[in-house]
């Protein structure tokens, strides 16, 4: 049956502490819980609601002094014990994580512009010294242009 030898519920396959460990191994029950924590988070309001919830509770740690000493003393600890050891720097640091934070740091200043339009809104920005506000707008009318050519034809 299963692999549990512990005393267990009439009719239960598993008891509770083996359940879990189940539950927290085997990939398709992670893949499925994946599946339903995206589906939830794609309905609409409730990034909103997460953003307002996390603005009401940093609202109220802001206001209470006590609670933003301890952000402060864990902040001054977590540089002290792990932000300056040495196997942290040289990751920081490495040529590849950089890549990462510059590939995020671009696609979140740049989200409102097509992924594939991005080299050439920087080149429109850079190198012709267009202003930015134009350069969207030039690349966001060539855009549509392309769709409406993708969908007439």
């Amino acid at each position: 049956m299963t692999d549990c030898t512990h005393p267990r519920s009439k009719g239960a396959a598993r008891c509770r502490s083996c359940a879990a460990k189940h539950m927290a191994t085997d990939p398709e029950i992670q893949r499925r819980r994946r599946e339903g924590i995206r589906r939830y988070h794609a309905q609409p309001g409730v990034k909103i609601e997460y953003r307002e919830r996390q603005r009401r509770m940093m609202e109220k740690v802001k206001a209470d002094p006590e609670q933003m000493e301890k952000r402060r003393q864990q902040g001054h600890w977590l540089r002290e014990n792990v932000l300056t050891r040495p196997d942290v720097v040289e990751k920081t640091l490495s040529a590849e994580t950089r890549q990462k934070r510059g590939a995020s740091i671009s696609a979140l200043r740049m989200r409102d512009i097509p992924a594939a339009f991005r080299d050439e809104y920087q080149r429109l920005v850079r190198s012709k010294r267009i202003p930015a506000a134009e350069a969207k707008q030039i690349i966001l009318d060539q855009f549509k242009r392309q769709m409406g050519a993708r969908t007439a034809g």
